[in-house]
């Protein structure tokens, strides 16, 4: 009976890879938060297979956590979910150490710490209730028998199928699931029945990579935020990608991009770092340019007041950052082990700390994708560090206009990120690429507001259809 099942599933497999050539492909569904380290948890029994019903993966991380078991006290019962929820606790916190140690429902537990660099896997397999810890590749493969027991066999950076070319996996992670039935003699057969390739988020890949198919290309947008506020300023970015403006930070100016742009899915990155990665330097320094600009004549020009000498090892750090990020939003969008062959565009808007941020995801990804347009709102220590523009369909930097010809005022212009025309951006000057400053009218100029996300509505205000910077 298994024999006779197994021979119609080979042929309904057999049959998916002769029809439906032509059907859309969709790509698995985006994670609400990506990281660069995938985790896996399931539990085993004493033959080593795999409990049913207790396969998760419920995040990713950009922390690699293991169980240093050498230092870990004798490790009882835990329950499961509160002991996934500590290893999320534990990659989501804000401060940066190299151990930890945890007690929980008695247990004494030591986690070693590693800031991966590349994506990878982290596995943790629980025996007799005790959680065990690994690292792996990104392709883990499993082994299902004919009495229908699933074994983890191995892990690996290549989709190795049968009759099927190898496909090197670096983004994303996948499970391979190999089915095999009895032989004559009643052992097993050498070469599996049919097998199933399992996306991180669950969805089945197995027809498109046997047609050899692969996802269309499609329009992103991504939104890429500054400096949160003083109450974050030890909160480092995490270096995650998101679908949602998760703290707000956009003031719903990016509902009205979103309208222009009409992406097919849009990202949230955060650029927020220290006040110490700026040009201010430190908070005091910020804090003295401030009381010295904003309690002058209006007609003073003293722009020495304002803090501009230039932070690189700061905006470099920032753009070290968006390195990671470009990894984990590569993770997103090249999941599917055949769309590294799509080249998606990407459209990108950036406020503040923001840019640093930018460059290092862009210099991530540039090879990968499509350069579509580039807004940058009051960009941060902008003459120290770009690109060749003229890669981009579109590039404007919007803010004061400190720097240009009949310039505002000192108390007007922006003191937090005090603007300097964005590097290369004069020399590459065209009808797709420039400076467009605030209309000398526009109420809300001062120190603070004029650097603020929610005083750019003026883009979409002021400037019309076929005007420099326009958004469409």
């Amino acid at each position: 009976m298994k024999l006779a099942v197994g021979i119609f599933l080979v042929f309904c497999l057999s049959v998916l890879s002769a029809v439906g050539q032509n059907e859309p492909i969709r790509r698995p569904q985006f994670q609400t938060k990506t990281s660069l380290a995938y985790y896996y948890f399931w539990e085993e029994n004493e033959d080593g297979s795999i409990v049913s019903s207790t396969m998760y993966t419920p995040f990713s991380l950009n922390r690699v956590i293991l169980i240093d078991t050498l230092k870990s006290g004798k490790i009882g019962v835990l329950p499961d979910t509160l002991f996934i929820k500590e290893i999320a606790a534990i990659g989501r916190s804000y401060k940066q150490k190299d151990r930890v140690s945890k007690k929980l429902c008695g247990n004494k537990l030591v986690f070693n710490l590693v800031y991966n660099q590349e994506p990878q896997t982290v596995i943790y397999i629980k025996r007799k209730g005790k959680w065990r810890s690994y690292n792996a590749g990104l392709v883990l493969n499993f082994r299902s028998v004919q009495n229908d027991k699933l074994f983890f066999i191995s892990s690996g950076e290549n989709l190795l199928l049968a009759n099927q070319s190898s496909i090197a996996v670096k983004n994303n992670t996948y499970r391979v699931v190999s089915y095999f039935l009895p032989d004559n003699s009643g052992g097993e057969r050498k070469n599996p029945a049919f097998q199933h390739v399992f996306a991180f988020t669950g969805e089945e890949l197995s027809k498109q990579i046997i047609q050899k198919q692969q996802p269309k290309a499609n329009r992103y947008l991504i939104f890429v935020n500054g400096y949160r506020g003083p109450k974050y300023d030890k909160h480092e970015s995490r270096n995650e990608v998101y679908l949602n403006d998760r703290t707000n930070y956009w003031f719903k100016i990016d509902d009205r991009f979103i309208k222009r742009l009409n992406p097919d899915t849009t990202f949230y990155l955060d650029g927020s770092f220290s006040v110490k990665t700026s040009n201010h330097a430190s908070k005091l320094k910020f804090g003295l340019s401030y009381i010295r600009s904003v309690n002058t004549r209006i007609s003073n020009k003293k722009y020495k007041r304002l803090n501009q000498i230039s932070n690189p090892e700061g905006f470099d750090y920032r753009y070290s950052r968006g390195v990671l990020a470009g990894k984990a939003f590569l993770n997103e969008i090249h999941n599917t082990p055949n769309s590294y062959l799509t080249k998606d565009t990407i459209d990108i808007v950036c406020h503040s700390m923001g840019y640093a941020y930018t460059l290092g995801l862009i210099e991530t990804i540039r090879d990968h994708v499509v350069l579509g347009k580039f807004y940058l709102l009051a960009p941060e220590n902008a003459a120290y560090k770009g690109l060749d523009w003229n890669h981009f369909e579109e590039v404007w930097q919007y803010g004061s206009n400190l720097g240009q010809n009949d310039s505002d005022p000192l108390c007007y212009q922006d003191g937090v990120a005090p603007q300097a025309t964005v590097w290369g951006i004069d020399k590459q000057q065209s009808s797709h690429v420039g400076r467009v400053c605030s209309p000398s009218n526009w109420p809300n100029k001062h120190f603070v507001h004029s650097h603020m996300v929610y005083s750019y509505d003026w883009i979409f205000d002021r400037i019309q259809k076929g005007q420099p910077g326009y958004i469409h």
